[in-house]
C-alpha cells in the first residue's frame, strides 16, 4: 500500500474520532467519565497525525524529510502534553496536581513547529548547515522556556496561585501562536500553488488552536469549562487538520529560491534573534524589579531563574560562535587552497600561451624554409640534367638534392607536429632514385 493511501486511511480514522467527539459532547453530561473521554480524544487524534507525518519523512528526501521529522516532534510533544492532562485529571480525584509539566510540554511543542517553519522546506537550498540550525533550535527552546519560567512559573511553583498563573501562561501561548501565524502568513504570500495551500491550511490549524486556547481561558476563569465539551472542539479540529495537512506531503516539492544569498541572510537574522533573546532576559529582570506589588518569593525566584537562563544561553551562544569560528577557519583554508590552485592554473595558462606563440613562430618558420628548399631542389635537378656537366659536378648536384630532401622531411615532420599530426612526426617522402 502506498504512503498516500495509508494517509487517507488515517484521515478517515481521524474523521471518525472527531465525529464521535461531537456526538459525545452533544449528548453526554459533565462527569469524570466524560472528562476521561475528552482527554483521550486528542491523544488518539495526535497519534493518527504523527503516523500520517511519519509516512512523509519515511518516503520524502532531503529537507522535506527533516521538516516532517521536526514537525512530528512537535506533534509528539503535544501528545505528551495531552497524556499528562489525562493523568492530571485522573489525579485530581485524589490530590491537587501541578499543571506545569503539561504546559511546559505544550510550549515546547510549538518551539518544534517554529523550528520546522524556520527550515523553509519550500527551498531546495535550505538543507545546508543543519548542525548550526540544530543549535539555533536549542537556543529558541531555551528562550521560550525562559519566558515561561520567568512570567508564569513562579506563581504556581512558589505561591500555587492558579488565578495568576493561568492568565500569564495563556498570554505566552497566545504570543507563540501569533508568531507562528504571522510566519505562516508571510510564507503563504511569498509562495504559490501547492505550497500556498499548505501554509494556509497550517495557518488555519494554528488559528483554531489560538482561538481554542483563548476560549478555554475565558471558560476556565468563569467556571464554564469541563473536559470533553464543545470548548475542546476547535483544538480537536486543529489536530484533525494536521492529519489532513500531512496528506499534502507527497505533492510538495522544494524549488530553488529566487532571492540570492537567502541562506546567508537567514543565518544573519538567526544570529540577531539569538542576541536579542539573550539581551531580553536582563530587560525582563529589570522590568520585574520595577513592577509593583510582586511578592518577595516571586521576585527572588525570577532573579535566580534569569541568572541561570542567561548562563545557559551564554554557553549555547559561545558554542555556536565556536562552531562558526571553525567553519570560518575552514573556509579560509579552502580559499587559500583555491588561490594557490588558481595561481598554478594561471602559470600553466601562461606557459601554454608561450608554447602556442612558439608554435606559431615555428609554423611560420617552416613555411619560410620550405620555399627556398623547393627552389634549391628545383635548380639542383636542372643542374644535374645539363649534358656537359662533369661526373663529379653531377654527383655533387645529386648530393645537394639528397640533402634538400632530408631537410624537407625534417620540415614536414615539424609541420605535422605543430598541426597535431602523427605522434612520431615521421613523414615519408618518396625520393627519386640517384643515378
Amino acid at each position: 500500500m502506498k504512503a498516500l493511501s495509508r494517509q487517507y486511511l488515517l484521515l478517515g480514522a481521524a474523521t471518525l474520532v472527531l465525529v464521535v467527539h461531537l456526538v459525545v459532547a452533544g449528548l453526554a453530561r459533565p462527569s469524570i467519565r466524560l472528562t476521561m473521554w475528552g482527554d483521550a480524544f486528542p491523544c488518539i487524534l495526535l497519534v493518527l497525525a504523527i503516523l500520517a507525518a511519519m509516512e512523509n519523512f519515511r518516503s520524502l528526501p532531503g529537507i522535506l524529510s527533516v521538516f516532517w521529522k521536526v514537525f512530528a516532534g512537535g506533534l509528539g510533544f503535544l501528545l505528551l502534553s495531552q497524556l499528562y492532562w489525562f493523568y492530571f485529571d485522573w489525579l485530581r480525584q485524589y490530590s491537587s496536581p501541578s499543571p506545569i509539566a503539561g504546559d511546559s510540554l505544550f510550549i515546547m511543542a510549538h518551539v518544534f513547529f517554529l523550528s520546522a517553519l524556520a527550515l523553509r522546506p519550500h527551498s531546495a537550498s535550505a538543507g545546508r548547515d543543519l548542525r548550526t540550525r540544530s543549535l539555533d533550535f536549542v537556543l529558541l527552546s531555551f528562550w521560550w522556556l525562559s519566558l515561561y519560567g520567568y512570567i508564569s512559573l513562579p506563581w504556581q511553583a512558589v505561591l500555587h496561585e492558579f488565578t495568576h498563573y493561568n492568565p500569564s501562561y495563556y498570554t505566552i501561548a497566545c504570543i507563540q501562536h501569533l508568531v507562528i501565524i504571522i510566519a505562516l502568513g508571510v510564507l503563504a504570500t511569498r509562495k504559490t500553488s501547492t505550497w500556498r495551500k499548505f501554509y494556509l491550511q497550517l495557518m488555519l490549524a494554528f488559528l483554531l488552536i489560538a482561538g481554542g486556547n483563548l476560549l478555554l481561558s475565558v471558560a476556565i476563569d468563569r467556571g464554564w469549562y469541563y473536559s470533553g465539551s464543545f470548548y475542546d472542539t476547535p483544538f480537536f479540529i486543529a489536530i484533525y487538520l494536521f492529519t489532513a495537512i500531512a496528506c499534502f506531503g507527497p505533492s510538495l516539492q522544494p524549488v530553488e529560491d529566487d532571492t540570492p544569498h537567502r541562506e546567508l541572510m537567514q543565518r544573519v537574522w538567526t544570529a540577531r534573534f539569538a542576541m536579542l533573546g539573550i539581551l531580553s532576559l536582563p530587560l525582563l529582570a529589570l522590568f520585574g524589579l520595577l513592577e509593583k506589588d510582586i511578592p518577595a518569593g516571586v521576585a527572588a525566584f525570577r532573579l535566580r531563574f534569569v541568572f541561570a537562563a542567561m548562563f545557559a544561553l551564554g554557553v549555547l551562544v559561545y558554542w555556536k560562535f565556536s562552531l562558526l569560528t571553525r567553519q570560518l577557519a575552514q573556509l579560509v583554508r579552502l580559499t587559500r587552497d583555491s588561490i594557490a590552485n588558481l595561481e598554478s592554473v594561471q602559470r600553466q595558462v601562461a606557459h601554454s600561451e608561450k608554447l602556442v606563440a612558439l608554435g606559431r613562430l615555428a609554423s611560420g618558420a617552416t613555411h619560410e624554409i620550405s620555399n627556398p628548399l623547393t627552389a634549391i631542389l628545383g635548380y639542383s635537378e636542372l643542374l644535374s640534367d645539363i649534358p656537359s656537366l662533369t661526373p663529379e659536378d653531377r654527383c655533387n648536384a645529386l648530393l645537394i638534392q639528397e640533402q634538400v630532401r632530408e631537410a624537407q622531411v625534417a620540415v614536414s615532420s615539424l609541420r605535422n607536429r605543430l598541426r597535431g599530426g602523427s605522434p612520431s612526426g615521421q613523414v615519408t617522402i618518396d625520393k627519386p632514385p640517384v643515378s
